[in-house]
């Protein structure tokens, strides 16, 4: 009786030879798998060594058995021909992972197959994000300004980065590749910072979600240098700068209650003359011009000392208020809001410039 014949070989255009072993227990082939050789006795000698201890397979090279390697693929060509769903997609790779065989995450196809730029898009929309939603039921801060700012740094930067990318295909080598560039074109550190946190927290987001497979931030290295500091006046400057006359009796006054409370300029424009006690100030509130009346920055009200000098210029301001004592101590031109922010800012640097001193050079901003 004629012995089964127990391995074929053939040559690659490449001139390697392939050998396919033969499942001893079924007689089918086994898939090609290459000798690293050209020369026909090299590769039988190869091929005798896989048939008398196995075939190596993995990084480890540990070898299997014929019937082992035929049982996989047995497997492999089974899940071709079968009709899966995305359900029974996951529950293979769960077991392999429960087995520890491998370590990725998996999320159904199609959860992230959306535009990268636009789930961006919606992620900072204060009115409709899941994120910020989420994040409001928490009772955690995020305001509107915030939500406008990184909603401007998606349309200069990431939206013409990642356009037509969809959300599942973004790597770590991209948000590298793309954190470089920035760099590239001379942005500070910090705004470098800003501008990745409007990616890189949407993606967090969205892996935490089970939207795509894995993190691709995880290990993204943030940007460090040295921050540009405020310049700061002396006490002779500051004098000088309220012993001017100002152009506007608002921008005097917002300038020297932030000056002797350290006030944030949110914080200033949303003083009313109820705040105002005999001898403190209840810090209640703070404007912006996208959220409107908020929790001051630290998320608690607070009292500070209060001057009686600047005491009677806050109740003078609101005397002279039009809309009565119930409105803004620094009204502006409509009932229920205060004056823009840039009133005080323009005030201050017009005052110094009278006074011989260079803002912009010195670095001096309405919190210095």
């Amino acid at each position: 009786m004629r012995p089964k014949k127990r391995y074929y070989t053939h040559k690659r255009y490449s001139g390697i030879i392939y050998a396919e072993l033969v499942n001893p227990t079924t007689g089918q082939k086994l898939a090609a798998r290459s000798t690293g050789t050209t020369d026909h006795d090299e590769a039988v000698l190869v091929i005798a060594d896989w048939l008398k201890n196995g075939i190596p397979t993995g990084r480890t090279k540990k070898p299997q058995t014929i019937e082992a390697a035929a049982g996989i693929e047995g497997i492999l060509k089974m899940i071709r021909k079968t009709d899966l769903n995305s359900d029974d997609a996951l529950r293979i790779v769960t077991t392999l992972k429960d087995r520890g065989l491998i370590s990725i995450s998996a999320t159904k196809a199609g959860s992230g197959s959306v535009d990268f730029a636009e789930f961006l898009e919606e992620f900072w929309d204060y009115t409709v994000s899941p994120y910020i939603r989420e994040k409001l039921a928490h009772g955690h801060s995020i305001g509107k300004r915030h939500c406008y700012e990184n909603m401007s740094r998606f349309n200069r930067y990431w939206e013409p980065a990642f356009k037509g990318r969809t959300l599942d295909s973004i790597t770590r080598q991209d948000l590298k590749d793309f954190s470089l560039e920035l760099a590239d074109k001379g942005l500070a550190p910090a705004t470098i910072n800003k501008i990745m946190a409007v990616g890189t927290t949407t993606l967090v987001w969205a892996y935490r979600e089970g939207l795509i497979p894995e993190n691709p931030t995880e290990g993204l290295i943030s940007f460090s240098g040295e921050v540009k500091k405020r310049g700061v006046l002396t006490p002779l400057e500051v004098q000088a700068l309220f012993a001017h006359p100002w152009k506007d009796e608002r921008a005097y006054v917002g300038n020297l209650l932030s000056c002797t409370t350290g006030l944030r300029i949110g914080e200033v424009l949303a003083i009313k003359q109820e705040d105002i006690e005999k001898y403190t100030l209840n810090v209640r509130h703070s404007w912006s011009i996208h959220d409107g009346l908020k929790c001051p920055k630290n998320g608690e009200s607070r009292r500070v000392p209060l001057l009686p000098e600047v005491r009677g210029k806050l109740l003078a301001l609101a005397e002279s208020n039009p809309y009565g004592p119930d409105g803004f101590i620094f009204y502006g031109m409509f009932e229920n809001k205060p004056v823009i922010p840039h009133l005080l800012l323009d005030g201050l640097q017009h005052t110094l410039k009278e006074i011989g001193i260079n803002a912009k050079e010195r670095g001096i901003v309405f919190h210095s």
